[in-house]
């Protein structure tokens, strides 16, 4: 994780391709300002210099690997695009492997990782609970004894000032142990300069893919072969092969194109979860179900998930996509190549569903 860099600088941009923001100003009373205005526009370009290049493994479950570390880096930092292999979102493994073996490393030393601040608050919760556990039961054996209401109160304030102290202890990045930690198999990881080589790849989900393909020009792969990969040959796919990657792309683009961010929901059992503005920033607000229109479950298998999302404190969003064309019609798009008019023979409905909880909804 970066030292030094502001959230709102260091995600400034909420996708990959920018918008020309560098521009002269303009100074709409003076001919010539309009002049070198238009000039300047119409020169800026805002593509990228070069594409960024993916690899594509596995035959059945197909992968979409990226290997560059500024690359990796300029997904995660321009959109929140895919997850490291090794990491919880974010690619941390290199920064984590470099403070663990080379904490003397001026230029890493001072990084955290988001895994190694998660480790630590939880440790700080762990203590916490343990000493209020702990002081309620001095205070229940006091209570067996026979204290008085003064002697009481009087441990009780004692035991909410403890517990305050703990509660209101901060998080010091700058005590966590970066001590060495070097084991045998560790020395497979350097290289002949002595540097510590990159296992870790960014991972990109399929509509991940699709939408920095199809939707905008920044992965470095014919549209035609990516779908060629997942959905298979166009020419031998049928309609149901092909509508489970279109319903679940169709919602993705249609969140993306309202300024969301959207990343996997699997770890809720849902398909998507919908932050503002990204991970760093705050929680995500919304968890996505993506559902055929016809698509029918019954009460348990709703409310089941609605527990799950209710428990982390999200709200549960049910999107509805609905095909307005034949599937002979778009199976024919789908092979002629007209991705465009594939995706936009669907729309999309959303409905919130909430639990009813008797102690709660009873008015």
């Amino acid at each position: 994780m970066a030292k030094g860099r502001p959230n709102s600088k260091r995600y400034k941009y909420p996708l990959p391709i920018h918008p020309i923001d560098d521009l002269p100003q303009l100074y709409p009373h003076n001919p010539i300002s309009w002049i070198y205005w238009t000039y300047c526009y119409v020169k800026k370009v805002n593509a990228l210099e070069r594409k960024i290049k993916v690899e594509l493994t596995g035959k059945k479950y197909v992968h979409i690997l990226v290997k560059d570390n500024n690359d990796m880096l300029y997904l995660w930092e321009n959109g929140f695009f895919g997850t490291g292999q090794f990491s919880r979102s974010e690619p941390t493994w290199l920064n984590r492997a470099t403070n663990r073996l080379l904490p003397n490393d001026e230029d890493k030393k001072n990084q955290v990782a988001l895994e190694k601040v998660t480790q630590i608050r939880r440790s700080q919760r762990a203590e916490f609970k343990k000493e209020r556990e702990k002081m309620e039961a001095q205070l229940l054996e006091l209570r067996k004894q026979g204290c008085t209401a003064e002697e009481e109160q009087e441990f009780i304030e004692k035991e909410r000032e403890t517990l305050r102290e703990l509660r209101s202890k901060e998080l010091l990045l700058s005590s966590i142990d970066n001590e060495l930690k070097f084991r045998y198999e560790d020395n497979e990881l350097f290289d002949d300069m002595g540097n510590i080589i990159q296992l870790e790849s960014l991972e990109l989900l399929p509509v991940e893919a699709i939408f920095l393909t199809f939707a905008l020009p920044v992965l470095e792969i014919e549209t035609d072969h990516l779908f060629r990969r997942l959905a298979g040959d166009p020419k031998n796919v049928n309609y149901k092969d092909i509508y489970g990657l279109i319903k679940k792309y169709v919602a993705y683009h249609h969140y993306r194109s309202h300024g969301w961010c959207v990343r996997s929901g699997i770890k809720f059992g849902c398909d998507y979860i919908l932050y503002q503005r990204g991970p760093p920033f705050h929680h995500a607000e919304f968890c996505v179900m993506v559902l055929d229109s016809e698509e029918k479950h019954d009460y348990t298998w709703f409310s089941s998930i609605a527990r799950v999302v209710g428990g982390v404190k999200k709200t549960f969003v049910l999107c509805y996509i609905e095909r307005l064309i034949s599937e002979q019609d778009i199976l024919k798009l789908w092979r002629n190549g007209q991705y465009h008019k594939v995706f936009s023979s669907f729309k999309t409905s959303e409905i919130i569903y909430k639990r009813w909880i008797s102690g709660k909804n009873r008015d």
